[in-house]
């Protein structure tokens, strides 16, 4: 194994390192300043996989923090993939290091389009209506008898239901067609069938749905973040149900309206482009004389309620760990919310102006709330290369921490060490939505919604 590089490591140096790392700055504003004036200091490292965000490569540069190489870097401390870590990844976790996925074993349900409408089904079946948040949904080909049994009493009832069909294994709007009749159904793989949501609220005859970023930051104690700003994305044509074969009529992915004719074309209200940020769909709400508050205070208990149950068979604190997932909810013409779908590794990338704007200041946000540029953290780093380098030199002369139950007590110890600041009710733009508490508590409309939400949020 090569010796991985620290800066002035050697032991005329050491009361320099000491220096620096004491007078390092917590204020990351203060650290820019700093950065410019000193060379030879501690740093924050990240790692990115290939297909990780750019966008958060040049926050993180703009931060001060450099890119992780194997080999050369004295440590990282943030690492960054689409894909799930390995259980050896989360074990070796350090206390100065983050991933951005927390160990679940059962993480993955509401970000699977079947698993999630399976849970949900089974938690409405136990609660009752407060799970009433989410469309009739089957799951083909296993459930296709109940599907034609609910399809033959529809149709005896006169009821002429609409149904969209989603693979279960693709993503960004890929293979989802709508159908009015059973003959309209054709499938080769696992696919989820919903009953369409046949009156969305539109604006000037278009439709659109909401994508809002959720953070978990570890799990015990669980804290869910919601952030206020996000993005409505627009389908590209006017809204009708007459044609049902047109995509950018139906569909509102921006992987599918960035290839419509109309997309940069001024379309009344809605303007070029296929979407807007959170805070205009305020204003047009306030404009419209329409609650946008009672909303999204409606959102807030369908993501509490959706992840509870996804996440409470953990068994680590996942303290090192953290999620931010991408929740698609429509409103209907009732002005009532529906949950669509759940993301694991919402889309990053900045495709326009309003793009930029937005995940720019979440991503900003998101380390922010990580609270992991702290100098205890780098004293920690530190530590731990020094270790390890004396050990590369040395061999068995010189004691490090190789023996698991010695790491764990050592990371135990670590813990205490460092004073971890109770979780905040808010950072930038993530507000906490849970636990409750004296500003949550009072998130919901209606006295009675609360109690109900209460109760059902602690069930567990």
């Amino acid at each position: 194994m090569n010796k991985i590089h620290l800066p002035s490591i050697n032991s005329s140096e050491n009361n320099k390192i000491s220096n620096i790392i004491n007078s390092y700055p917590k204020n990351i504003k203060k650290y820019k300043e700093y950065n410019n004036h000193h060379v030879d200091k501690p740093k924050f490292y990240y790692k990115i996989s290939e297909k990780g965000p750019t966008l958060l490569k040049s926050i993180l540069q703009e931060r001060g923090w450099e890119e992780y190489v194997e080999n050369e870097s004295p440590w990282w401390n943030l690492w960054w993939q689409g894909k799930r870590y390995r259980k050896i990844d989360y074990e070796n976790c350090k206390n100065y290091q983050r991933l951005n996925h927390i160990s679940l074993p059962r993480n993955t349900w509401i970000t699977k389009k079947d698993a999630l409408f399976r849970l949900l089904r089974m938690l409405k079946g136990s609660y009752g209506s407060c799970y009433n948040f989410f469309p009739k949904t089957f799951i083909l080909p296993t459930e296709y008898l109940s599907f034609i049994k609910y399809y033959s009493e529809d149709r005896e009832k006169k009821i002429n239901s609409i149904w969209i069909c989603k693979p279960t294994d693709l993503s960004r709007g890929r293979g989802i067609f709508i159908i009015k009749s059973l003959n309209e159904l054709t499938y080769n793989n696992r696919i989820v069938l919903q009953r369409y949501i046949r009156d969305p609220l539109l604006i000037s005859g278009y439709k659109f749905d909401l994508r809002c970023y959720v953070m978990i930051k570890g799990t015990y104690p669980l804290n869910i973040y919601l952030y206020e700003e996000g993005l409505a994305r627009f389908a590209t044509n006017k809204y009708d149900t007459d044609d049902i074969t047109n995509v950018f009529s139906h569909l509102t992915n921006t992987s599918i309206n960035k290839l419509s004719p109309e997309l940069n074309s001024t379309k009344e209200k809605v303007g070029p482009g296929c979407k807007w940020s959170l805070k205009k769909l305020r204003n047009y709400f306030k404009e419209n004389n329409i609650n946008f508050e009672i909303i999204w205070n409606k959102i807030k208990a369908i993501i509490i309620l959706t992840l509870l149950p996804a996440i409470y068979e953990a068994k680590d604190d996942n303290s090192q760990c953290f999620e931010l997932f991408g929740f698609d909810i429509i409103i209907e013409k009732s002005l009532k919310p529906w949950l669509l779908e759940v993301n694991l590794s919402p889309a990053l990338n900045n495709e326009c102006n309003i793009d930029t704007v937005v995940k720019t200041a979440l991503l900003n946000d998101v380390v922010n709330l990580l609270e992991i540029e702290n100098i205890e953290y780098l004293k920690l780093a530190q530590k731990d290369a020094n270790e390890y380098n004396n050990h590369i030199k040395y061999g068995n002369r010189f004691s490090v921490t190789n023996n698991h139950n010695e790491f764990i007590s050592n990371k135990k110890e670590n813990k205490k060490k460092i004073p971890i600041s109770e979780a905040k009710e808010e950072i930038g733009n993530f507000k906490k939505i849970f636990p409750f508490n004296t500003v949550t508590k009072t998130m919901f409309p209606k006295e009675q919604l609360r109690t109900v939400m209460i109760k059902e949020c602690f069930y567990l």
